[in-house]
């Protein structure tokens, strides 16, 4: 009979997360707590318990993750990744006469190509794209990664992105990150291989006109609204557990079917209009990690090579 995988707590996954990802080194507690922003009581205590537990091995403070760590770590590890790129990119055309905006090239690399290996990186290969404007062009895609499958959203004219997510349903399972397809990734980090729980990336901001949020006093994102102060820039990109996963597609079917106008977006259900049922934590990352281009006029200033066309 197999061993039961103990869960784990917060802490303790932050900490195996950190020593998996940059491996075998010296680390001082202060260093892990000044990095994870975990106290470092807190830290002494859960090294000296998960060291006894055998997931973590401590050689003159030089720390490894043991096989029995990365077992415990396994059941928060993400396999799965839904991409909405069914949108026609308007703003950017001319660029998008021919192709959809995630196709588009920047300094030679496609759009969404920056995402894609930011997942890969992650070693996230069960990868489904929602497409729709000029939909058979991202069929270029499958040499560079034939594992992608495509769902294609055949009403991306109609209505505003929720359309593409109730089509997800199947492959948004079992904990899944959902990101949209039109965000220039310079920094592939924001991709993890492991979640906790579910959570939106997020940059402080003291000012903006766009899309944000902010957090109640337990943590999670409330006030999601366009233009704040105060507040956190909302980015595309985000991961769901499993419990959620379930949630959002029954929440996603149910107003899209009731919902008269349908023009509303996917994340304004978990995070507007039924945010008492989800807790969702921001992800902090830097404004230069995530390039959004709204725009030809801030593609031609990324790309000179659009200057004069």
């Amino acid at each position: 009979m197999n061993e039961k995988i103990p869960m784990l707590t917060r802490y303790q996954f932050e900490i195996l997360k950190y020593l998996e990802q940059n491996g075998n080194k010296r680390y001082t507690h202060r260093q892990l707590s000044d990095t994870l922003m975990i106290s470092n009581t807190e830290i002494t205590k859960d090294i000296e318990n998960m060291v006894n537990k055998k997931w973590v091995e401590n050689d003159n403070s030089i720390l490894r993750i043991t096989e029995k760590g990365l077992q415990v770590l396994e059941p928060f590890r993400v396999k799965k990744a839904v991409i909405l790129a069914a949108g026609f990119g308007s703003r950017m055309m001319p660029a998008t006469r021919n192709r959809p905006k995630p196709m588009v090239t920047v300094n030679g690399k496609r759009i969404i190509e920056t995402l894609l290996d930011a997942l890969v990186k992650a070693e996230i290969k069960d990868i489904t794209i929602i497409r729709g404007y000029k939909g058979e062009e991202f069929d270029e895609l499958l040499t560079k990664y034939p594992f992608i499958k495509f769902i294609d959203n055949l009403d991306y004219d109609k209505y505003n992105n929720i359309s593409s997510a109730i089509l997800a349903n199947n492959s948004f399972v079992d904990g899944s990150y959902l990101c949209e397809a039109d965000l220039y990734i310079s920094n592939p980090d924001v991709i993890t291989k492991y979640q906790y729980t579910s959570n939106i990336l997020g940059s402080w901001s003291l000012q903006t006109d766009d899309w944000s949020f902010k957090l109640d006093d337990s943590g999670h994102i409330r006030d999601y609204q366009k233009g704040n102060t105060y507040c956190w820039n909302y980015y595309g990109i985000s991961y769901w557990t499993p419990e959620d996963c379930k949630k959002l597609n029954k929440d996603w079917a149910r107003y899209f079917a009731e919902s008269k106008s349908k023009d509303i977006f996917w994340e304004q259900i978990p995070l507007q209009l039924n945010n008492k049922d989800y807790q969702v934590e921001v992800r902090p990352c830097n404004k230069t990690d995530i390039v959004e281009i709204d725009n030809y006029y801030e593609l031609a200033q990324l790309d000179s090579s659009y200057i004069n066309k």
